[in-house]
């Protein structure tokens, strides 16, 4: 850190000095009266971030933001991936000579934020802890703001799969890994979060164990199916210390921890979440136009947030899948009760993360009003429809308290309350005598004190009185100069002044003792039956975040619903094993920024073969027909309608895509050194059971290289009998073998000297690319187009002539009378009599040949 000697340093700079000792890896918010300031690097870094003006005290860079506007600046900086420490002045100096008490508060990172202002209410906030062990990575993974914890094995391959399936605000990395594996440390930082880097001996399973132990209340970690020596504990026990050190408070909403493994779920790869694009896009990384955003009918944020755990863990248990799409249907079949439900959802909020709030002893009171009408509206939906009845009996064993708990705080919280709490303004009268009793004491302050005025003057005759309150002397009575001589014997005097003095009697003192107690008691009595209340949520705070989970999900379950029924979804069938077939399928994101009409369905399906050879034009629709099948089987496995007119779909245990081009340049890694690690880790994993969409395999490299890798890549999954999408631009792959293939193709009309397509995929082969055209649409000039064509006709012709696949000329009115002079050539080859002819004859014949073909060439040129 740049600055001063010590020596040279101001006393109130070697305080904020010692306190950012202890606070390296944050920011330090140092209050400085009604000022947030920043000192040496982070002042140079915050103004940069935030575009403040840099100044400086004693030559030292210092920028600075009022602290009534702390929250907004505090959100960007978290929203940049910085922590914050919140450095308080505790207490004013007696003297000049003193420095006022200051220290950190609170530390605030962006995975453990808890309050509503800081947070993507539809995302999840996982903090993540990952070891490696000798062949594999142990994780654990917790979000403060709902108490989950996760902890799960996964392989090298797998790991920044799992890692961008999750929301992730920050990691936790064991440091020597870190610095010494330059490939893992890329892919961290690649992530764009805080990484915080630990000793090896944070990762110890031994004392993992212990941790997990201490931090759960168990007796044994084998409550939660994990064996002492898992590897697992060593990333959970890394975890807990990181949220303990960050948030010094209860930690209570962590319950359990739940062990992931990969059976049982649908596996995603990092490439094909981001090119199905399920919940950012490719081009800016946000959500519009997405999977998420096109399905996305929810009307809480916790529905939102499982919308996006199911559409990115999908699942592969039957009955599972199956009572998912029971309840989806019946939303479905049920119109009335799928508005009611959505107007109560309205009314609701997120019991998830209020419970944590309470749990960790950060709620507001505008918090307990939320509780009390999520509660209202949960009993008032379930009450009427038995299977909500049979879902809350499934969850919660004593709906009682909860109903008593709601009547409670309908009773005692003002309904008209904030987020802050502010004196008098949070128990309504009528609710307890004695706060009532000392209210009204209050309230009548005023006119008690009008009474003893009128009476003193009565009783004196002085006829100019005031009567004030002061800080130092309290409750006074002020008679002027001119009045000094009527004042009674039983008067107090308490103060000089020029014009006059102040007195107080026994009756006042008394008076100001009754009122200033009343005040003080009032506030007292109120904030402590404001703490029962919000102590007696907290004791249900597992209750509530049940309440929050079940309303999450029959908010998904309506969502589902609702947009089966607008874009005309239909229920799929999961059938354990045997052939995908879809019947006009439609992609949902494309749908939906089309009007429906315009959309053109698709069907697939495998029973003619599990492998299908797809050619067709650029620009025709490829790439939209392979990720719709890929997005409908998704759908499927993750318990919801499908964009479909039918849907037979069969338990899959992976999903895998190469679509599209991209490099990564920063790493020094081509397109097409991308598409091979890709392609190299759907051949390492694919089973006979996963689906497989490949687009235009072989790109980027020669052509012979790339065909031949396509048709070993081809061979390969064909072998091994997964169903697969395979699409290619080499049209000489379909010239080989293809008997036990489906040969599909998109349809092209041919208009004159244009072509359309249809986006209708039919079998067959593409009989071109049709790149000139689509060039053409793309805004190239005409004269290139010419120049272009004219090339391909000069350089590719024998190419084209011997090949079944002729490249169809569309930028020309020649081409008929071209290829009928072509044929006249052949024809004069084939009738010369090789066998009746001499060497002679020969020679006369090309000569002619060669003759004709200059002066059509000649004729061309003209």
């Amino acid at each position: 850190m740049a600055k001063e000697k010590d020596n040279e340093l101001t006393p109130m700079m070697r305080q904020y000095l010692e306190i950012k000792e202890q606070h390296k890896d944050e920011v330090l918010f140092f209050r400085l009266g009604d000022f947030y300031e920043m000192f040496f690097e982070d002042a140079i870094e915050v103004s940069h971030l935030l575009s403040l003006t840099l100044t400086h005290r004693a030559g030292n860079p210092m920028c600075g933001i009022p602290y009534h506007a702390a929250k907004s600046y505090l959100k960007r900086l978290l929203d940049m991936g910085k922590k914050v420490a919140i450095c308080e002045q505790l207490s004013l100096p007696e003297n000049s000579k003193e420095l006022a008490k200051r220290e950190v508060i609170q530390i605030y990172s962006p995975g453990t934020v808890i309050e509503d202002e800081y947070l993507d209410s539809e995302s999840d906030s996982f903090i993540v802890s990952v070891w490696f062990t000798k062949k594999e990575f142990a994780i654990a993974y917790a979000d403060i703001t709902t108490g989950e914890f996760f902890v799960r094995h996964v392989s090298a391959d797998q790991l920044f799969s799992v890692l961008l399936s999750l929301s992730i605000k920050e990691i936790i990395v064991e440091e020597d890994y870190y610095f010494t594996n330059r490939d893992f440390r890329s892919n961290i930082d690649d992530l764009g979060i805080i990484v915080n880097k630990y000793p090896a001996r944070y990762f110890s399973t031994r004392d993992g164990e212990n941790k997990v132990k201490a931090f759960f209340d168990v007796n044994s970690t084998a409550v939660f199916m994990i064996d002492e020596k898992d590897s697992v504990l060593g990333s959970a026990g890394a975890l807990i210390t990181y949220l303990e050190q960050m948030c010094k408070t209860s930690l209570k909403q962590f319950t359990t921890i739940k062990v992931v493994n990969e059976f049982g779920y649908l596996q995603l790869d990092r490439s094909s979440e981001k090119n199905l694009e399920l919940i950012t896009n490719l081009q800016d990384h946000s959500s519009s136009n997405t999977l998420f955003s096109a399905i996305n009918r929810t009307i809480t944020s916790s529905g939102a947030r499982l919308l996006k755990e199911r559409l990115l863990h999908p699942v592969t248990d039957i009955a599972e899948i199956n009572s998912r799409l029971s309840w989806v249907k019946f939303f479905f079949d049920d119109l009335d009760e799928r508005k009611r439900v959505r107007e109560l959802l309205r009314e609701s909020s997120d019991l998830i993360r209020i419970s944590s709030k309470l749990d960790m002893k950060k709620s507001v009171p505008r918090n307990l009003i939320a509780i009390a009408q999520t509660l209202t509206c949960f009993f008032s939906l379930v009450s009427e429809k038995e299977s909500y009845l049979n879902l809350v009996n499934e969850e919660l064993s004593n709906p009682n308290l909860l109903i008593d708990l709601a009547n409670e705080i309908i009773n005692s919280i003002n309904p008209d309350c904030t987020n802050l709490y502010k004196e008098g303004e949070i128990i309504l009268s009528g609710y307890d005598s004695q706060l009532d009793e000392l209210r009204n004491i209050e309230a009548s302050s005023s006119q008690l004190l009008s009474s003893y005025l009128e009476k003193v003057k009565q009783e004196s005759g002085l006829t100019i009185i005031k009567l004030g309150d002061n800080k130092i002397i309290g409750y006074f009575l002020e008679i002027p100069k001119g009045q000094l001589d009527k004042v009674p014997p039983y008067f107090i005097r308490r103060q000089t002044l020029v014009g006059g003095e102040r007195f107080t009697t026994p009756e006042l003192s008394e008076l100001e003792e009754k009122i200033k107690s009343a005040a003080f008691e009032s506030a007292k009595k109120e904030k402590e039956i404001y703490t029962e209340i919000t102590r007696k949520a907290a004791e249900l705070s597992k209750e509530l975040r049940l309440v929050g989970s079940i309303l999450a999900k029959l908010d998904l379950y309506q969502s589902c619903a609702e947009i089966a029924q607008s874009n005309n979804y239909t229920m799929p069938e999961l059938i354990k094993e045997g052939e995908l077939n879809i019947i006009e399928g439609r992609h949902p994101v494309v749908e939906d920024k089309l009007i429906q009409s315009q959309f053109v369905a698709n069907s697939f399906n495998s029973i003619r073969s599990h492998f299908a050879l797809i050619t067709g034009p650029n620009m025709a629709g490829k790439s939209t027909f392979l990720r719709q099948t890929a997005l409908i089987v998704l759908l499927a496995h993750a318990g919801m309608f499908v964009p479909a007119t039918k849907a037979v779909i069969p338990l899959t245990d992976r999903i895998f895509t190469r679509v599209g081009a991209s490099d990564n340049l920063a790493k020094g890694e081509s397109t097409f050194l991308v598409e091979m690690r890709e392609s190299a880790y759907i051949v390492r994993n694919a089973t006979s059971k996963s689906l497989v969409i490949m687009d235009e395999i072989g790109r980027g490299t020669s052509t012979q290289d790339g065909m031949s890798i396509a048709y070993a890549i081809m061979q390969y999954l064909f072998n091994l009998g997964c169903i697969t999408l395979f699409a290619t631009h080499y049209h000489e792959l379909t010239m080989l073998d293809t008997s036990l293939m489906q040969l599909l193709t998109l349809e092209v009309v041919q208009d004159k000297n244009d072509i359309h397509f249809v986006r209708k995929v039919i079998d067959g082969v593409a009989e071109s690319s049709y790149g000139l055209h689509v060039a053409k649409l793309a805004g190239i000039p005409q004269s290139l187009i010419r120049a272009a064509s004219n090339f391909q006709k000069q350089h590719f012709a024998s190419y084209n002539a011997f090949n079944a696949s002729q490249q169809l000329d569309l930028f020309t009115d020649t081409s008929e009378i071209e290829n009928r002079e072509i044929d006249k050539l052949i024809d004069k080859i084939m009738d010369f009599d090789v066998s009746s002819s001499t060497p002679i004859d020969a020679l006369l014949l090309v000569s002619k040949l060669q003759s004709e073909i200059q002066n059509n060439s000649k004729k061309g040129d003209k």
